[in-house]
């Protein structure tokens, strides 16, 4: 499994599926490779807090989008550093078929999202992709963030492109254009 592809292949279904039948198949796939409950241990950690701690973040970032003129917004997350994270106010934006991110790195304005420490706590476990296990447990722990993140973007107007993705990730991840 490579974890790339897995990434590109998310990227596709964001565009075409739910949500939750993103996170079954990868819930599933988690459960495939892994032994034990770690997939169940994913699966089950609440989201409420940070999902909440996101919206704020993320309508703080558009009403300074909308202020300064805004083309995008970026929203990166560590985890290497307990999955903390931060809104990215752009201005650029290219179209994921451009294949071009360089725009995140030209933003106007930063403004704090939160971290999860329990997430951070698992992948420390195991890491990024130096087992089949670990690249199992990775790409789940990113789908749940994914699917809160596309969650948030969902429940409030964005009239802005969205973009996420984990420090470092390229290409990232286009939740809307």
């Amino acid at each position: 499994m490579d974890i790339f592809n897995c990434l590109d292949e998310l990227q596709v279904e964001l565009f075409q599926g739910s949500t939750g039948e993103i996170e079954a198949k990868y819930y599933e796939l988690c459960s495939t490779v892994v032994e034990g409950d770690t997939a169940k241990r994913i699966r089950n950690i609440n989201l409420d807090t940070f999902q909440t701690q996101l919206k704020s973040s993320l309508e703080e970032a558009l009403y300074i989008a909308n202020e300064q003129s805004g083309k995008a917004i970026y929203f990166e997350y560590d985890m290497e550093n307990d999955w903390e994270s931060a809104f990215f106010v752009c201005d650029e934006y290219s179209r994921l078929s451009e294949e071009d991110d360089n725009w995140t790195s030209d933003w106007i304005e930063e403004i704090e999202g939160p971290s999860h420490k329990k997430f951070a706590q698992i992948y420390q476990e195991n890491g990024f992709d130096a087992t089949e296990k670990a690249k199992a447990i990775t790409i789940f722990l990113i789908v749940r963030t994914l699917v809160a993140f596309w969650i948030v973007a969902n429940s409030i107007k964005v009239d802005i492109p969205l973009c996420i993705g984990f420090h470092d990730q390229d290409p990232i991840m286009h939740i809307k254009e």
